[in-house]
């Protein structure tokens, strides 16, 4: 009974141990690599009422926002990334809004009327739809991507953007 329970003992000591070192590398790759935005694949509506591809630019890093005008975090953030804009410019990191609304019309006169003049594009119920494919169920929902499309970490606010980047004002 003893050499059964050292045995367990020295089995979960050694697993527990080997477990740690394979989460935090699970979850290394989770944050960073794992997924990947095409954005071939995606069409979206523009500010000036045409459609296009995201295209990003090399060594560019990349928030995209994800949000919709009835969601009251969202639009309370947008002032954040206004304020934060220029600092981002300068660390050569660029916003890109992507718009869940249904109607078109107040998406851009929103934006109009608050100056928003980071990208800004609207995709609702598309037949490639981002929003769906990355699984967003809730708003805001911030993801930090480098220039070749990969998600480097996801975020529930803009702050928590900021805060992970140590950007101050």
């Amino acid at each position: 009974m003893k050499k059964a329970f050292l045995l367990l003992a020295i089995v979960l000591i050694s697993f527990s141990c080997k477990k740690g070192k394979e989460v935090d590398t699970q979850k290394i790759n989770k944050e960073t690599s794992e997924t990947f935005i095409n954005f071939d694949k995606y069409t979206f509506n523009t500010t000036e009422n045409t459609r296009e591809k995201i295209t990003l630019s090399k060594e560019s890093m990349y928030i995209l926002d994800f949000w919709y005008l009835e969601c009251e975090p969202c639009v309370k953030q947008h002032k954040e990334i206004r304020e934060y804009q220029h600092i981002l410019a300068k660390n050569n990191i660029k916003v890109i809004g992507i718009s869940i609304d249904r109607s078109q019309k107040n998406w851009r006169n929103y934006l109009k009327k608050h100056q928003y003049n980071w990208q800004n594009y609207n995709q609702f119920q598309e037949e490639n739809d981002l929003k769906y494919d990355l699984n967003i169920k809730f708003f805001p929902r911030y993801y930090y991507v480098n220039d070749k499309g990969f998600i480097l970490r996801k975020f529930n606010s803009f702050k928590q953007v900021i805060n992970y980047l140590k950007i101050k004002k």
